[in-house]
């Protein structure tokens, strides 16, 4: 588990601050990133006037398939007590074919769950058809790996000095 830390580190699939991010690892099973930092902590106690370790960090996948999400609207909601401090989790017995958004929180007695980071979408591959030629694999494939920038990016600047060619207008006349 340690040495996959370290690689989806290196690959930048780990969150940033403030951010909670979704990856499909298998076509019914997910893993949860999320930046440990003590500001949620700090800003629940002041605003709850409570103490961070007496609330139940949850986190709620929100089934959001075909809907504009606007935090009350999801299809299905589950959630899942999970340790904040822990950083990760994995969920698994995702429905087929469904598009789901993850959001880690707090119960507090006061507002109920209290959204602290939410994450990207992610959708579900469709069941596997008899004859489909890997299609279905294919797309679980193309959603598992994140996109990666072009390499050349890198060497590109703002500061680049570009020439404005006319090679292809004199192709094209």
């Amino acid at each position: 588990m340690i040495r996959e830390m370290f690689k989806l580190r290196e690959e930048g699939l780990m969150p940033q601050k403030g951010e909670l991010k979704a990856k499909l690892v298998t076509p019914r099973k997910i893993i949860l990133f999320w930046d440990v930092s003590e500001l949620p902590k700090k800003i629940i106690e002041l605003f709850f006037n409570r103490r961070f370790h007496e609330l139940v960090s949850v986190i709620r996948i929100n089934d959001v398939t075909d809907v504009f999400f606007n935090g009350k609207n999801a299809h299905h909601i589950h959630e899942i007590p999970v340790p904040y401090n822990s950083g990760h989790w994995f969920i698994k017995g995702l429905a087929e074919n469904r598009t789901y958004l993850a959001e880690l929180g707090v119960y507090c007695p006061e507002t109920k769950f209290f959204p602290l980071y939410r994450s990207n979408c992610f959708h579900t591959p469709p069941p596997e058809l008899p004859n489909d030629n890997g299609y279905s694999q294919d797309l679980v494939r193309f959603q598992q790996y994140e996109e990666q920038p072009p390499k050349w990016m890198e060497q590109v600047s703002t500061y680049s000095y570009y020439l404005k060619s006319n090679s292809l207008q004199e192709i094209n006349e």
